[in-house]
Parts: structure tokens; C-alpha cells; sequence
């Protein structure tokens, strides 16, 4: 049984970027729950965010196709004497293999490329060593039928 669709995306984020040749290299995870050891960065943390929906047509059987924004948080963590300099080096190379002409395992789930909502940076005082981390939160556009959130729509 397929997982549901934000989780396919998540996982596609995540092969994507591993796959990209960043400074984080394979460093790259999905929902972590504990923080990076500072030995492991530069690393990517990929999340879920909200998610809105709003049906599009009527379908067919009566059933609703329902187009989906799914924003995904995609957090560059980088530590050292040039941990801003890093993290940020690391968004920017985030945003060169997503942007418009991103093609990979994502573009087959989206019917649009992902679009890059914001970032934002910040230090991270509380571990042993300061990081900085640059969160950029990405709008994932895909369709899917009402009562199907496995699968992308197979009508328009």
C-alpha cells in the first residue's frame, strides 16, 4: 500500500537532495527527531508543514478532484567559525537543484515546481557548539481524487 501523499513527497525531498552533491552530502533526513551531532554538519532537515485543500472539479464518478498546497520546510544547519556563511552556501545550492527547472524523483508527484515561500536564518545557541540554521519553507502544488490521499489524480 503506497503512503500517503505528503509522505511521498517528504521522501522525494529527501532523494532529491541526497542526490544533489550539496555541502551536506547524504546528511540529508526526513522528520528527525534529535538533533544532529555537531560532527554529522553540515546536514538538510526536511518537515512537513500545513497543508491546504480546495476541490478543483467535480470529477468523475462524483468524486472531487482536490488541489493540494503542501508546504515543506527544508532546514540548512551548519556549525563552526563560518556556520552562517555555510548554512546559507548550503541553502543556495538547495535552491539551485529545486528551482524552476528542477526535474528528479519530486517533479514526477507536483504538477507544478516547488516554489520557494520564504527563508529565514537564525542562530541556535542551546547545543554544545552554536549552529546556524536557514529554514526555507518550499509550496509543493499536487492533485489527488477525494478519498485518495495515496495516489496522485488520474482525472483532471
Amino acid at each position: 500500500m503506497a503512503q500517503h501523499m505528503q509522505q511521498q513527497i517528504l521522501a522525494a525531498w529527501r532523494v532529491d537532495l541526497a542526490l544533489a552533491a550539496t555541502l551536506a552530502g547524504d546528511k540529508v533526513r526526513v522528520e528527525g527527531r534529535n538533533a544532529y551531532p555537531v560532527s554529522a554538519l553540515p546536514a538538510i532537515d526536511i518537515s512537513a508543514a500545513d497543508e491546504g485543500i480546495e476541490p478543483l472539479s467535480g470529477g468523475r464518478g462524483g468524486l472531487a478532484t482536490l488541489h493540494r498546497e503542501f508546504l515543506v520546510d527544508v532546514t540548512s544547519i551548519a556549525t563552526g567559525d563560518q556556520a552562517r556563511e555555510q548554512a546559507m552556501e548550503l541553502h543556495a545550492q538547495i535552491e539551485e537543484r529545486m528551482g524552476p527547472a528542477a526535474g528528479g524523483v519530486l517533479a514526477g508527484l507536483l504538477i507544478a515546481p516547488p516554489r520557494l515561500r520564504g527563508i529565514r536564518g537564525q542562530w541556535d545557541d542551546a547545543a554544545t557548539q552554536p549552529i546556524y540554521i536557514v529554514r526555507g519553507m518550499w509550496l509543493c502544488r499536487y492533485l489527488t481524487a477525494e478519498g485518495a490521499p495515496r495516489g496522485p489524480a488520474s482525472h483532471p
